[in-house]
């Protein structure tokens, strides 16, 4: 495979990732809005998401319009579809139709007035409904019907790092916001935190309904049967990039499973973070690492200088 093509097919899973679990927060931040919760303030929302906003109009049907439908916001959906969809359609000779297809109707549902029309002076869930319910189309025809070959790995190795980089600035905002909160009987706004991630069902069962800080930083960071957690996305980095590089590039091999290995390494056996500035430094480690793999396949496979 052309490291052009391998390049856009890693950014297009990239860009997919995003859309998803930017979706799940706003989608979830809605829902305690709606609730009442005490949520961060709409002037972070919109300098975190860049949004600019006209004539000093903060209401959410505008702040949700733009961050999913404004294609001039670098962070919106909109954006990310955009790219994805001009990824896919540069590799489209390897991927599946399938694939393309659900991006190219992505693509035109983000470009609806009808949704915009809803996001903004309408029902917003019914909008959410509809792009997550797009969103896990595009997942299943991924599962289902793309063969196991190059292709599929660069697809979920974009994916996984995706995932580690939007875990690792979700926990780190929620600990600066909410970690130390003395209202340690009010666990509201970390169970929206859950949700967000689709931990909150998981979390119960396996802690008796008992809510404790440390123990969600636990699951988001450490558990392995979880999919969202920074343990099992890095272990799934690990696997499929030993199948890509199986029986062919050893001396590539070598670096991609040390750097992957040292970054798994340095998560499990760091002494457990209780602070809140450990528990930065502990992200920020992980962080960086993810950037020093990221930058070890633009070189290995992409053939980027760094």
């Amino acid at each position: 495979m052309l490291s052009r093509v391998a390049e856009n097919i890693f950014w297009m899973s990239r860009y997919m990732e995003r859309t998803n679990f930017q979706l799940k927060v706003f989608h979830t931040r809605y829902i305690a809005y709606q609730d009442g919760a005490s949520v961060e303030s709409w002037e972070n929302f919109c300098e975190e998401n860049q949004i600019e906003i006209d004539n000093d109009d903060y209401s959410f049907g505008n702040l949700i319009s733009k961050a999913l439908f404004d294609i001039n916001n670098d962070l919106s959906i909109a954006s990310n579809i955009f790219r994805a969809r001009e990824n896919a359609r540069s590799a489209q000779d390897h991927i599946n139709k399938d694939v393309w297809q659900c991006l190219n109707d992505f693509h035109h549902q983000m470009k609806d007035h009808f949704l915009f029309s809803q996001s903004r002076y309408g029902d917003p869930i019914s909008v959410f409904d509809v792009l997550v319910k797009q969103s896990m189309v595009y997942y299943g025809v991924i599962d289902n019907y793309v063969a196991r070959d190059e292709g599929y790995c660069f697809l979920e190795l974009g994916k996984y790092i995706e995932r580690v980089l939007n875990c690792i600035n979700l926990i780190r905002k929620q600990w600066i916001l909410y970690g130390e909160d003395l209202l340690d009987n009010d666990y509201s706004n970390w169970r929206y935190f859950l949700s967000s991630v689709s931990g909150y069902d998981f979390y119960l069962r396996h802690n008796l309904g008992t809510m404790e800080k440390e123990r969600i930083f636990y699951q988001m960071i450490y558990e392995p049967l979880f999919p969202n957690s920074i343990t099992y996305s890095l272990n799934e980095l690990d696997k499929f990039a030993k199948q890509l590089n199986s029986g062919e590039q050893g001396e590539s091999d070598e670096t991609v499973g040390f750097f992957i290995g040292k970054c798994i390494a340095n998560v499990q056996f760091t002494r457990h973070p209780r602070t809140r500035e450990e528990k930065m430094l502990f992200l920020a480690r992980i962080e960086s690492d993810i950037y020093e793999i990221s930058n070890i396949f633009n070189h290995q496979f992409f053939g980027l200088v760094v």
